[in-house]
């Protein structure tokens, strides 16, 4: 056995033991040692960990930093507040050229200007649908009226004073999602060819699409939000439009007050619009409201002023820090305005693949409530003043967009099977070998009996849908149907002409002969 030379051996010659005593008392307080400051570093490791994270969260985070969530123009969203009463068919994604002034990242416009929004020569949005919904489902109906301030009763005389237009350009607004029996708040940017609702200041009010109401976009700087979703070709922060609310708008960077003129203050309200043709591309005066015929309304009715709504949203806490907001007020948080200078006025992009507009993504009903995603109102259900043969049905909820251009395969001149997704699922139709008619019944894989229009599957028909679509998705909608299906993949056929046989059958009698005795 060897011991270490520091160590004497007990009967060596010239042993000390109070040199040993003296060793071990020694090593045993640099251990001690060691542990302390073993665990001084670990406490601090852990200080300064919850402090990095802290900044992060500060910085770049999902909490300190608000979401600007993008909708495509078919996209409900998640908790839409109604299916869809989208009308518009084929309402290419466009840009117009830019209007008003750069102002906080975005371009400040008036909703006035003519020309500003599209139609596509027919009513872009069904207003009986969407009021009978809401009419049947008195839950999102009171959730929907405290956005604007009115009673669930006054919702039809309000709707009545909306048109439906489409946006010409990408389009900042507060939005709102039905989740837990009320609206909850948040911004988002709607992509041009969006079917919408706007008052009489040309402020929109509602999305066709999920029903959501809408309120002018908050007064904080884009550059202060993180925009949440897949961008679309063509988006630019500082392209989108913001609807003007006032004359003028002050922002604090780094203690400077910087005031920035908006092109103008509140105009008065239109009796009519004037609006973009999106296929004729000419410009086309339309009366503002009147779409559901409806008597005047009673004296107790009392419809919001446009002037009044027109202003930047204020929010409690929570909803206000998650629309970029200070509590209790119209003015932009100081961390968002921070992060505003920082990015030049330029948001942080935060690409995902699939989003939840709030913590909260589940979609809760009220005891009686009718989701959103059933198929439609009950017949007999309407609205005061509507029509009883246009409230008979709700359309179908709009699936969502699909970005990835569809994907066709073999040849022929007529489309032989098509995939799309509805409701989640992935649904494939298969068209028979001949079309005898102008319309055609596919089978589809959910059992849903659809019809298509002949001349929509033919290779000239798919040939002019995709050439109107920017992003090469063709969208073909079923008859009866409002909603349009993006077609992930479809398949050619050859068709086969309709055969008739003109031989006649011939019938052979039977001669019966009695057997001979």
């Amino acid at each position: 056995m060897t011991y270490p030379p520091s160590y004497p051996f007990p009967q060596q010659p010239g042993f000390n033991g109070a040199a040993a005593a003296a060793y071990d008392a020694q090593r045993r307080s640099r251990r001690r040692m060691t542990v302390i400051l073993s665990a001084i570093v670990a406490i601090l490791s852990v200080v300064l960990a919850i402090g990095a994270i802290k900044v992060y969260q500060d910085k770049t985070g999902n909490i300190i930093i608000p979401a600007l969530s993008l909708r495509n123009a078919d996209d409900p969203g998640p908790d839409p507040f109604t299916p869809s009463v989208s009308l518009a068919r084929n309402t290419t994604p466009m840009q117009n050229h830019a209007r008003g002034v750069g102002y906080q990242g975005v371009r400040a416009v008036n909703g006035t200007d003519p020309g500003l929004y599209g139609t596509t020569g027919t009513s872009s949005c069904d207003t009986a649908a969407l009021g009978n919904y809401l009419n049947s489902n008195p839950g999102a109906a009171a959730a929907w009226a405290s956005v604007f301030g009115i009673r669930t009763s006054d919702i039809p005389w309000y709707l009545n004073t909306l048109t439906p237009v489409v946006l010409t350009a990408d389009t900042w607004v507060t939005n709102h999602a039905y989740r837990g029996g009320v609206a909850e708040p948040f911004q988002s940017v709607l992509q041009a060819g969006t079917p919408v609702y706007v008052d009489s200041l040309g402020v929109p009010r509602a999305v066709c699409s999920c029903g959501n109401p809408l309120r002018p976009p908050s007064s904080a700087p884009i550059g202060g939000f993180r925009v949440k979703g897949d961008p679309w070709r063509g988006f630019e922060p500082k392209n989108t439009y913001k609807i003007t609310y006032n004359t003028q708008n002050t922002t604090v960077v780094n203690n400077t007050t910087t005031v920035v003129n908006a092109p103008a203050g509140t105009p008065a309200p239109l009796s009519q619009i004037t609006l973009q043709n999106i296929v004729s591309q000419v410009l086309e005066t339309v009366t503002v409201g009147k779409t559901l015929d409806l008597p005047d309304p009673p004296a107790d009715v009392q419809l919001p002023d446009p002037a009044s709504l027109n202003v930047a949203p204020t929010f409690a806490k929570g909803a206000a820090a998650d629309n970029g907001l200070q509590e209790n007020s119209d003015k932009p948080a100081d961390n968002v305005v921070e992060q505003a200078s920082e990015n030049k006025d330029a948001p942080v992009m935060e690409a995902e693949s699939s989003e939840t507009d709030a913590p909260s993504a589940t979609d809760t009903v009220a005891p009686g409530e009718t989701s959103p995603t059933d198929p439609a109102v009950s017949p007999g259900t309407t609205v005061p003043g509507v029509p009883s043969d246009t409230a008979t049905s709700t359309p179908e909820t709009s699936s969502t967009t699909t970005t990835t251009p569809t994907s066709f395969s073999s040849s022929g001149d007529a489309i032989g099977s098509l995939t799309f997704s509805s409701g989640g699922a992935s649904v494939t139709c298969t068209l028979p070998s001949s079309f005898d008619s102008s319309t055609v019944t596919a089978t589809c894989s959910d059992s849903v009996s659809r019809e298509f229009n002949a001349s929509d599957l033919e290779q000239s028909g798919v040939s002019s849908a995709l050439s109107s679509s920017s992003d090469q998705v063709w969208r073909i909608t079923a008859v009866g149907s409002s909603e349009s299906l993006a077609v992930s993949s479809a398949s050619w056929q050859t068709l086969t002409p309709e055969t008739t046989s003109s031989e006649e059958t011939t019938t052979s009698s039977e001669e019966t002969t009695e057997p001979g005795e």
